[in-house]
């Protein structure tokens, strides 16, 4: 029976509709989305509505006014008011103004350059037969970049404990856990006391303190240009980790496995990471990320009545308070942007929604598009790299929302 055929022998505001949508969505996402771009563009269930063509997920992502981002209750209680919880607010347009000017685009070279080095070193150390991504090199390259480009230098396990109870909340709780959220504002209260600490002994005028995101922050904001006061520079430094870490970790691992899984991509990718043809390699790497994102839907809620998909005939209004789901992932496989979509081929990047679409695109797009694949590189240049046999390198999320391990062979076959 289809997903529809089923759903629609529910009753509609049978709780157990949300419960198929998402079993459907963990058996194989890529059929059920196909399914609803071809007879169901919209579809109205009791947590959200969801839209699945190209074009609405596109349209609900620009409208940012009216359809809102749903962080501000996990994040104000953690890291502060800060503008990725904001729409249409001053936070948002001061912050983000200020923030994408001290990201500049001149250093994504050497991003990229100590990416590759740490990958190197870290995958230098892994002695065959085995390597676990996750635990020995995909957090650790986003986390030495938020350390030495981005200037928030705090030690490795706070970082990481702090990147991963923000994220686990403000991006993938949907069901409100508390204990997750009390997690949450619990590292964002010692993120904020370690920033201020670390804050209090900088000498922001000093132009030797160096050329770091956060240097350029304070020197910015001690000549009074950058409209921040205090706690508001250390919201917008915590913010430099907590859409780091995880997010780069899962894009390393989701590509990385889908490589693989294609001997012949596999071979290509090596040869164009052997020859360092960059634009090559990072092309396969995104169309890769493409058939496993990060993420398949992000949610948005409805800030006033509002009209899915104007003016087509599957035309749907929602009521203020609606949650709305935009499938990223599905609109990514609308055979209108992505000419046969089920076949791997490398696509121009603009198209893809790995980073977003609209007013909350990635404000970190260009770090990701280095480092992402760069580390990649490094851990398909290891010798002998493959899938182990049967489901041993089966992504391993350990009950959590992020990949834990992800184990693979390297070295001389047994």
């Amino acid at each position: 029976m289809s997903f529809l055929a089923a759903l629609d022998a529910l009753p509609p505001n049978d709780p157990a509709r949300a419960g198929l949508f998402m079993q459907r969505l963990r058996a194989d996402w890529r059929a059920l989305f196909a399914e609803l771009r071809a007879d169901r563009p919209v579809l109205e269930l009791p947590i959200f509505t969801m839209v699945s063509r190209w074009t609405d997920v596109v349209d609900v992502l620009s409208r940012n006014e009216t359809f809102r981002v749903t962080y501000a209750p996990m994040m104000d209680p953690s890291v502060g008011p800060y503008m990725l919880g904001r729409d249409g607010a001053e936070e948002n347009w001061r912050d983000k103004s200020v923030m994408r000017a001290l990201m500049r685009w001149d250093d994504v070279p050497g991003i990229r350059a100590l990416a590759a080095a740490t990958a190197a070193e870290a995958l230098a150390a892994t002695a065959p037969p085995t390597v676990d991504v996750v635990q020995a090199v995909s957090r650790l390259v986003p986390l030495r970049v938020v350390q030495h480009c981005f200037g928030f230098p705090a030690p490795d396990d706070a970082m990481l404990r702090w990147s991963w109870a923000t994220q686990a909340d403000m991006f993938h709780n949907i069901a409100n856990v508390k204990a997750r959220h009390d997690a949450c504002v619990q590292a964002g209260t010692e993120m904020r006391a370690w920033v201020r600490s670390f804050l209090a002994t900088r000498r922001p005028w000093d132009q030797a303190a160096g050329e770091d995101t956060v240097s350029r922050l304070l020197r910015l904001t001690a000549g009074g240009l950058s409209g921040l006061d205090p706690e508001q520079v250390v919201s917008n430094v915590c913010g430099l980790l907590v859409g780091a870490i995880e997010t780069s970790s899962q894009a390393i691992v989701n590509a990385t496995e889908q490589i693989l899984l294609r001997p012949e991509v596999a071979t290509r990718a090596l040869r164009a990471a052997r020859g360092n043809e960059e634009a090559a390699f990072d092309a396969i790497v995104w169309e890769a990320l493409r058939f496993n994102p990060m993420t398949t839907f992000v949610i948005r809620t409805a800030a006033t009545d509002a009209v899915l998909g104007p003016g087509t005939p599957y035309e749907t209004k929602v009521t203020a308070g609606t949650r709305i789901a935009a499938g990223i992932g599905s609109a990514m496989f609308d055979p209108g942007v992505f000419p046969e979509p089920d076949a791997f081929r490398e696509r121009r990047r603009t198209a893809y929604l790995h980073t977003g679409f609209g007013p909350h695109e990635c404000l970190g797009q260009f770090v990701a598009y280095a480092i992402i694949p760069e580390t990649i590189r490094h851990i398909l240049l290891l010798p002998g790299l493959r899938l182990r046999e049967g489901d041993a390198s089966r992504v391993d999320f350990a009950g959590g929302p992020f990949a834990e391990h992800f184990v693979l062979a390297h070295g001389a076959a047994g």
